[in-house]
């Protein structure tokens, strides 16, 4: 029986199989311009040139949709992300750049003006910088994946060398609130967990009152309990922040509502969230004025201790649930602002971990 899976054992996914298509398609018919200048049309003409060019940029196409699904299926450490990011963008403006340039040499050739040597400089000049596009996405490219291991199944969290970790004053009483001189902060909670709680956020609607904060135990671990009663409660960081991942370690089963994972805050009406739902979806996106605009919703199905990463570095916001994709949409770049937690449901939330890693 012939098998239908084109994708070897080896291949994460089917991107790395087809990225040097158009890589080597575009470079060839870049230099096929440059040759037909200097030699016979009857040994190479402009329009072989112009086929090469548009299965480059059709390729480029196809490439750049099975990155967009190579990204979401892949777990990147947090030093990967704007690399990531990086090359996604290159990727599409490269995409752009030759496809518009494949039409444009179409159009000539219909009005049978390619004959022209003056014509045929300008077009070999104008394909020029898409070089360096296409460069760009190549070189961010390799670096995530001999760099980060990205789809190599050696990707691994490593701490930023040259932070040492210093902590504030709530150490003096057992606090595990570490913040690093980058600024970056982990919050394992501890016996003092409410105080660092009190200390360390402030609350733009409700107060800590209406949690009942307190620390439970889990074998030798301290978790921090909140009971909510009263909703929405509201509460962020001191600082803000700009490009940012925040990772938080929750337990969510005996709670019905929703907890938005919040970023980029700067009042009560305008923040970036992750809506994480007790009845099984996530949705992504934006308030402006008290008015919500969603970037993304998918489903998900998890339960127990959740680790959830929120991303969002430039125009891209991801959101990872147990290391997977959980949903990934695209908006305006935002301001810097606070992160945090808004509640909006009853019952009890349990928070194991929580950290903060700012991104390039």
């Amino acid at each position: 029986m012939i098998d239908l899976n084109l994708i070897p054992e080896w291949a994460p996914n089917i991107h790395p199989m087809l990225v040097h298509f158009p890589i080597a398609l575009l470079l060839i018919a870049v230099l096929g311009s440059l040759v037909s200048l200097f030699i016979p049309d009857k040994w190479w003409d402009e329009q072989k040139n112009t086929v090469l060019y548009v299965l480059g940029a059709l390729s480029a196409i196809v490439v750049y949709y099975t990155g967009q699904a190579a990204a979401d299926s892949v777990f990147l450490p947090s030093q990967a992300q704007s690399v990531l990011n990086n090359h996604a963008d290159w990727a599409f403006w490269t995409v752009w750049y030759f496809g518009i340039y494949a039409l444009a040499r179409i159009t000539l050739h219909r009005y049978e003006m390619m004959s022209k040597l003056s014509l045929r400089v300008i077009a070999f000049a104008i394909a020029l910088p898409g070089l360096f596009f296409l460069y760009q996405t190549g070189d961010h490219g390799a670096k995530m994946v001999f760099g980060y291991g990205a789809g190599t199944g050696q990707l691994m969290e490593q701490q930023p060398t040259g932070a040492s970790a210093t902590t504030d004053s709530l150490q003096q009483s057992n606090s595990t609130f570490k913040v690093h001189e980058n600024g970056n902060w982990s919050w394992e909670m501890g016996p003092s967990g409410v105080s660092t709680l009190l200390s360390e956020f402030q609350w733009l609607v409700g107060s800590p009152q209406d949690l009942r904060p307190s620390i439970v135990n889990s074998g030798d671990n301290s978790l921090l309990k909140l009971s909510l009663r009263s909703s929405p409660n509201f509460f962020i960081t001191l600082k803000d922040f700009l490009n940012v991942q925040v990772d938080y370690y929750l337990d969510l089963s005996d709670f019905d509502g929703e907890v938005e994972l919040v970023n980029h805050v700067h009042d009560a009406q305008n923040y970036d969230f992750v809506t994480i739902s007790s009845k099984g979806t996530i949705t992504q996106g934006r308030v402006i004025e008290g008015e919500t605009n969603f970037f993304g919703e998918e489903t998900y199905s998890a339960n127990g201790m959740l680790f959830v990463r929120t991303v969002v570095n430039g125009t891209h916001f991801r959101a990872y649930i147990n290391k997977e994709m959980a949903v990934h949409g695209h908006g305006d770049a935002p301001n810097a602002g606070a992160a945090g937690l808004r509640l909006n449901g009853s019952g009890v939330i349990i928070i194991d971990k929580v950290s903060l890693t700012q991104l390039d």
